[in-house]
């Protein structure tokens, strides 16, 4: 687990495998669907918003954790900055993919089959 840059260490191979398999079961099922028709589309945007809510409680604990971690650091103190929100500049990025990839995922799965009415 790599260290941030205040010393609190984070795990992000959790949600970055989320997510790729979110996006890897849309693609297949696009190829799929494309190649022998089906809604394999619409049904894989199910599965694209489930593994990417996962990715997003992943990392909502873990920048629960950095808050936690960085009150224990500044104990005594009589204000404590939470001014840096997330623990890294690529956990902030992941969590807008996250999110992002719900609202695809939704929409795919309520109108997938409709996107590729032959």
């Amino acid at each position: 687990m790599p260290d941030t840059s205040d010393g609190t260490r984070s795990s992000l191979l959790g949600p970055i495998v989320c997510l790729v398999f979110a996006w890897g079961i849309v693609l297949v099922s696009f190829a799929i669907e494309f190649e022998t028709g089906g809604n394999w589309l619409a049904r894989s945007g199910s599965l694209m918003v489930l593994f990417s809510v996962i990715a997003g409680y992943i990392l909502l604990g873990d920048r629960d954790k950095y808050h936690s971690e960085t009150l224990k650091r500044h104990w005594g103190e009589r204000t404590v900055d939470f001014s840096k929100i997330h623990p890294s500049p690529l956990h902030r990025k992941l969590e807008s993919v996250s999110h992002l990839t719900v609202v695809i995922g939704t929409v795919i799965w309520g109108y997938g089959d409709l996107l590729l009415a032959r």
